[in-house]
Formats: C-alpha cells, structure tokens, sequence
C-alpha cells in the first residue's frame, strides 16, 4: 500500500487559523489567514511553493499597502501520514510574517506564529 501524500493542511494558533489546500476540486492551490481583522484568501499563482531542504515553505501576499507589503510564509515539515483511514498526521510549525517597510534603517519586520494542526490526504 502507497502512503497518500497531504494535500490539506489546518492549522491554528496565536489567534490565528491558517488553510493551506495543495489542489482542490478545480485544480488550484488554496491558501487562508486570519488573524484579527485581517482574512485573506489566496488561490493558484497568487501562491508562491518552494521546495528546500528543511521544509515547504508556502508563500502569499497579505498586505500591499502605502505603509509597506506584508507577506505570510508557512513552513511545511516533511509529514509521513497514517496508512489508514484517515490519512492524517498533526504536527507543530510555524509560520513567518514579515513586514516591509520604506521607513528606517531596518526594512524587514518579522513575527513568528506557533502553529498546531493536521495534514490530510483528500482527493478530489
């Protein structure tokens, strides 16, 4: 028996919820954050996937605004899911969010979010 591969990832903490769906039923990645009053939903080439040697790391724009852009980076462990149903493994991460500002002599501000959730196997 192959061992499915995560396709959805939920994950909360620090006030914050994060949904990351690797493919939907219509092809594309998904990505949601909220935190406060900011929710943002991103989908297809608005997200930015890049493979490195010590995680996934997941990429979307939340803010581009006058006072700067702001991004959030969600790193993915490398995750080996249970053989049976349901496909799942939980796990702890974390997530980068990092604001650029025009002002000052430091231009990258960076705020770690601790994350708790689980990554699925679903196919769609």
């Amino acid at each position: 028996m192959v061992t499915p591969t995560p396709t959805v990832y939920v994950l909360s903490g620090d006030n914050a919820t994060v949904e990351f769906d690797s493919t939907s039923i219509n092809g594309q990645a998904r990505f949601e954050y909220q935190k406060n009053q900011t929710h943002v939903k991103r989908s297809g080439n608005e997200i930015r996937v890049l493979e490195t040697d010590f995680a996934k790391l997941v990429t979307i724009d939340v803010d581009k605004g006058d006072g700067g852009d702001a991004t959030l980076t969600l790193l993915i462990p490398s995750l080996t899911l249970s053989k049976t149903e349901p496909h799942e493994a939980t796990f702890d991460t974390k997530a980068i969010l990092m604001s650029l500002r025009k002002l000052g002599s430091v231009h990258q501000q960076y705020k770690i979010l601790n994350l708790h959730g689980t990554a699925k196997a679903i196919v769609f």
